[in-house]
This record gives structure tokens, sequence and C-alpha cells, in this order.
């Protein structure tokens, strides 16, 4: 009796054990995402990231969504492999996704850059506007872009998702100057009709082989990825081939065409030599010093016919001007210190500001703000066109650079808004930011040799001291080269590299 009561314990145990095992297996290759039920078409295929293959084969970054059913990530191992990361903020206001301060501050700590995102349960357009608020409250404000992820009809109201998608990005635009991306159900991308051109970009899941259907910059091709270091599923997207990495993250300024075709000269030409129209507001006196607001040709005649141009003078040139002239088609051009012609247009050669000198008048690629400013629709900044407010030490990222009708420079952003070119509020940074501390921090030790200087050019003039390896300083400000790389000054008054690779900052 006593043998059989042991042998069924033992029974008992091993069914147990069974049972645990399959448990254990199905979370750790369960569903990436749990809280989608539709099976996006077909089932996805099991991608290994970890493979020795892919690791010496890495032709595409891996960008990896995810949230709390991911569990505890080993950010250390995952931060290897992973290039960009997309992690969920809620699921809906009522639902904080329980595991994204720890996977944002994973991120950040091992340098991974971040997008985060939000599963969209709003049933109307002002609950999407509560949605919106919770979502960048609880959102760190080191993400690069917001995604309103749209699975289902939420609608109660008797609006249409449209409306309401709408309703949210709006109100995102109030609180950030960053990409806003929309995730759309591939299978509801007719039924929703939603408004792309709102967002920035349009993320699209689709488990197959084939390519989304609809338009896309990015492509969720699987919830069955394997990384190092994340000991479940996760979702797996690809970049739209028309699009590398630092373009959809806007980490390299765009390359400069300078080619002139035949077409575009023609154009260029055209409306140069036209009839002048009523409408042209030109200057009635000579300016002496104007800055273009677009490429514009430049003439050996006054009558600024095509086939007297002699060159194409870019935006953003300042320019001294001799005199104002009244060509022979009722146009009037400016006569240029060289001798040569260029259009009298306002609106195409601004009278330079005489604040000029306290303005940034060449676009940078990204900036960082020293003071909180203003985000307004329009390069007239006034209470009617202000959008909201940016916060200190926020970086932007310029596409353009605009100019007000006196002449004063406005940066326009990615999101289309613009905010003050003053050098006392804003400080351009490189392209490179990343490598570098960009805040003031309290203080830094040191992790190599490195050199003092008297000032933010670092030459061998300015060469001071040597500082050593596992110093403790303390930061009295930062402060940024003409080209945006960051500095750190000392108490002392002499400054040091901010480079990550060289310190660490507290």
């Amino acid at each position: 009796m006593k043998n059989i009561k042991v042998l069924a314990v033992i029974f008992v145990a091993m069914i147990v054990c069974t049972v645990s095992m399959h448990h254990a297996h199905a979370e750790e290759f369960g569903p990436a995402n749990p809280d989608s039920t539709t099976k996006w078409e077909t089932t996805p295929k099991v991608v290994d990231t970890s493979s020795n293959k892919l690791r010496l084969m890495k032709s595409e970054p891996i960008i990896a969504d995810i949230s709390k059913w991911q569990g505890n990530i080993d950010w250390a191992k995952a931060s290897k492999m992973i290039d960009l990361a997309i992690i969920r903020t809620q699921h809906g206001s009522t639902d904080e996704d329980t595991y994204h301060k720890k996977n944002e501050a994973g991120a950040k700590k091992y340098g991974v850059p971040f997008g985060v995102y939000a599963y969209n349960l709003a049933v109307s357009s002002a609950d999407a506007k509560v949605e919106a608020n919770d979502f960048y409250n609880r959102a760190d404000k080191d993400a690069q872009f917001y995604v309103i992820d749209v699975e289902q009809n939420t609608s109660l109201s008797g609006e249409s998702m449209r409306t309401i998608t709408n309703a949210y990005i709006k109100q995102l635009r109030t609180k950030t100057d960053k990409k806003i991306g929309i995730y759309i159900a591939h299978h509801l991308y007719k039924s929703f009709n939603l408004d792309t051109s709102n967002a920035d970009f349009v993320w699209i899941p689709r488990y197959s082989t084939s390519k989304p259907d609809y338009d896309y910059d990015l492509w969720q091709y699987t919830d069955k990825g394997r990384i190092d270091g994340i000991n479940a599923n996760v979702d797996l997207n690809r970049l739209n081939p028309n699009l590398t990495l630092d373009e959809f993250l806007n980490t390299e300024p765009p390359e400069e065409d300078n080619s002139e075709s035949s077409e575009e000269n023609s154009e260029e030409n055209e409306s140069e030599t036209e009839t002048a129209s009523v409408h042209v507001d030109y200057h009635t006196s000579n300016p002496k010093q104007i800055i273009l607001n677009k490429d514009t040709a430049q003439y050996s005649n006054s009558n600024l016919e095509a086939s007297t141009k002699t060159a194409t003078l870019k935006k953003g040139q300042v320019l001294e001007t001799v005199a104002l002239v009244n060509s022979t088609q009722d146009k009037k051009a400016l006569q240029l210190t060289n001798g040569q012609y260029i259009t009298a247009d306002k609106t195409v050669a601004i009278k330079q500001s005489a604040t000029i000198d306290s303005y940034y008048t060449k676009k940078p690629s990204y900036v960082i703000l020293n003071k909180d400013v203003g985000a307004y629709s329009s390069t007239n900044f006034t209470n009617s066109t202000k959008i909201f407010n940016v916060k200190k030490n926020t970086i932007l990222t310029i596409k353009d650079i605009e100019y007000t009708s006196t002449g004063i420079p406005r940066f326009k952003t990615v999101s289309g808004s613009y905010i003050t070119a003053n050098k006392s509020y804003v400080n351009p940074l490189t392209s490179k930011f990343k490598d570098y501390v960009v805040k003031k921090p309290s203080y830094v030790k040191l992790t190599k040799d490195i050199n003092q200087y008297s000032s933010t050019s670092f030459t061998a003039a300015t060469k001071s001291s040597v500082l050593k390896k596992g110093k403790v300083v303390n930061i009295k400000s930062i402060s940024f080269t003409s080209s945006g790389t960051p500095r750190l000054q000392l108490t002392n008054g002499l400054y040091i590299t901010a480079n990550r690779s060289c310190l660490i900052a507290y």
C-alpha cells in the first residue's frame, strides 16, 4: 500500500510538471500582443534575430514593438540587436502599461532609439482628446515619435473612426512637435478610411510574405520575433524599402540636390520673364541688404530675361544691393554689388532686419531649446497663431528656415509649426547629438584621460591641462559650438568634451 501511495505521488508530480512545462512554453512563445484578437491574415513566421546568420548578415534594421506582454527585458542584451524600439504606453486611458517606464529607461540607458504608442479605445472625439492627453503625459519625453494604434471600431458617438482619429492627432499636436504616426489594421484600412495625410507616417500590420496593399512607412510582418534578452515573442517590423532608419527618425539632414534639370530651368525662366502681374509686391526703394527667401535666378540684364541668366543664388544668401531698377517689362529689379540683377519682389528678396545678427540664418538639422518657447502656425508670431508651448531642453528636428515680411528668420519644424531662430532661445545641434550629453549634468565622472580647453573651440592653442580617468568634476554650464557640438564648462571656467564615450553624466 505504501508503494502504491509513493507511485501515485510520483505520477501526480509528473502530470503537474508536464502541465507546467507546457504552460511555460505557451507563455514563452505566445502572441507578442495579446490585446489584438486579429490574426492579421496569415500564420506569421518565426524570425529568430539571435541566429548566427542574422548576427553576421544584418541587412536591415531590427525594429521591435514591445509592451508589458514581453515582461522584464534584459536591455543589456536586447540593445545589441534592436535598432529601434516602439514602446506601448497605454491601452486606452484607464490601462497604463505597467512596464513602459522600465522599457523607456532601459532603452535610454543602452542607447536604443525609441518611440511610443497607445492602443486607441476612444469612443468619441471628446474621449480621443482625453486619451491623447493621457498618452502624452505618461510617455517619456525623450520618445522620438508617437503612434496611435487603431485596431477596432470603438465609436459609440456615431462619429466615424476617421473623425475620432483626427481629433486624437489634433490634440497630440497641441502637446508635441514630434512625429505622430497611425497604426492601422490592414483589414480595416478601407472601411475606416482614416485621414493618413494628418499623420507623419503610416504603420500597417500584415503577417504575410506579401507587403501591405496600401502605402506604408512601417510594416509589422510577424509577431513571432525572438530577441536575446526578451523571454517572449516580439512583434518585428520592416521599413518601406525607400526609407532608411535615419530618414525615418530624421537623424541625418537630407542630401542637397544641386542638379538643375532643363524642366526646372524652363519653369524658373518662365516665371522670371512673364509680364509682371498686379499682385507682385516690389520694393519701392533700395533695401541695401536683403536675404533670399528662395532659390533665385541672377541675370546680367535688369529685364531679367531668360537668355541673360548667369546663376542661381541659393535660399538664405545675404546680399548687398546698390540700386532699385525699373525694367522695360514693368518689373523692378535689384542691382547687386557684382553688377548683376535679381527680382525686387519683396517675398523673394526680403529686406534684412537690423537685428539679424541675433538670429541663425542657416538651417540646422536639429535645435535644442535654451528656454521655453512658443510654437506657431505661421512665421507671424501672435496670440492667434500660437499653437502650444515647447519646454526648455526639448530637441526639435528642423525642416526649413523661413522669413517674416520684415526679414526675421523662423525655424520650420518637421511637423509644420514655427519656432524662433533667436540665438538666445535655441542652439543648433550636430546630427550626431546622441553621442553627446546635451543637457547640463550636475557632475561627470571621466572614463578616459581628457584635455581641458580655454574655449569651446578645441585647438592646440586653447588646450590646457589634462584631467585623469576616474576624476569627478562639477559642471557649471553647457555650451555649443557653431556647428552644434556640445561642450561642458567646468567650475574653473575651462571646457571639456561632452562625448558620452569619455564620461558618465550625473
